[in-house]
């Protein structure tokens, strides 16, 4: 199956350890289901998977956390550096709620036929869970805040909804995504995705030719800057993936929409990831974004040096990890204190 290179440069996203860690002693954590439409209007027949994180305290905002491409809410929860906390870990002792999340068709989430997924499916299930944030229907009362978090794919479903429904969304940080893609290693890399239902892992689950997933190797050779990234993570990442559907017509959307974005923005991408071309400087970085935001945005930008696509699959992710903590105390507030 060829994928295309508009299709590819939404779906790219981050390695996942097989199981989320142990919340650290600040937080409580536990599973929630969320039950969502595919489509406007349409019946809630599906279940979104997550796990919500809750600190000590009263925190009146939640971060959304959305994984890109082929992975699942477990790669909020891992540790690029061992020793350090996780990014969950990180904003629940700053006193945020998170909830990290499988999308439709990766991990504990509901597999439904990959012909029911409509161009805007992914959209519409993260503005339900929004709005079933806000209301308080997944635990922890009601958020007055929510910020959406996102890498690769996640990123531009978080900036998508940002700004087509901005008065939705209190703050957007945006990784491993920017207006400049390297579309050609996004083709070089469409030969290393093939049919789930012909990978060993997925075999025998009944999956139609719309579900995806990638071949052996592929996230080690395009997703890690390899001398700043301690093997045994890559490892994880190899053995833990997990399927995915891109449903006919949805791809990247273009940065001329960011302009609609009416929330602070923070993007954050790695020095020497391979799948985006342009900036390797904060300050270029911020240079390249600069003219797709409105002044409303503020917008602020982050280039972590030796560091690939996988953010937090590198030693320095607890680096961006504390950015993004001081990021969210400034722009956004609404920690438990």
């Amino acid at each position: 199956m060829r994928i295309t290179t508009a299709v590819l440069l939404a779906l790219v996203s981050i390695p996942a350890t097989s199981s989320p860690v142990a919340a650290n002693a600040a937080s409580a954590c536990r599973a929630v289901g969320a039950k969502v439409a595919m489509t406007s209007g349409g019946p809630a027949d599906q279940r979104v998977a997550g796990t919500l994180c809750l600190p000590r305290g009263r925190a009146t905002t939640v971060q959304l956390l959305i994984p890109g491409g082929f992975y699942g809410q477990a790669y909020w929860q891992m540790r690029g550096d061992r020793r350090r906390p996780s990014y969950v870990e990180t904003m629940t002792a700053a006193g945020y709620a998170t909830l990290a999340i499988d999308r439709l068709g990766t991990g504990a989430s509901s597999y439904p036929p990959s012909a029911r997924f409509a161009q805007d499916t992914h959209q519409i299930v993260i503005r339900q869970l929004i709005r079933q944030l806000r209301e308080g229907r997944l635990g922890g009362g009601r958020f007055a805040k929510v910020v959406l978090v996102g890498h690769s794919l996640g990123s531009t479903l978080a900036r998508t909804v940002a700004a087509a429904h901005p008065a939705e969304v209190d703050g957007v940080i945006l990784t491993g995504e920017s207006s400049v893609p390297n579309e050609a290693a996004f083709e070089q890399m469409g030969a290393g995705i093939y049919r789930a239902a012909d990978d060993p892992r997925f075999a025998g689950r009944g999956l139609d030719d719309g579900y995806l997933t990638t071949r052996p190797g592929l996230r080690a050779t395009w997703f890690y800057h390899r001398s700043n990234a301690d093997p045994k993570v890559i490892a994880a990442d190899e053995a833990t993936k997990t399927t995915d559907v891109f449903p006919p017509g949805d791809s990247y959307t273009p940065p001329s929409i960011n302009k609609h974005i009416q929330a602070p923005v923070l993007i954050v991408n790695g020095e020497h990831d391979k799948l985006l071309a342009g900036a390797r400087s904060s300050a270029a970085l911020h240079a390249q974004e600069a003219p797709f935001y409105s002044p409303r945005a503020k917008l602020e930008t982050v280039l972590v040096p030796g560091t690939g696509h996988v953010l937090n699959g590198h030693r320095t992710a607890p680096q961006w990890f504390a950015q993004a903590r001081e990021w969210a105390d400034r722009r956004v507030g609404g920690a438990a204190r």
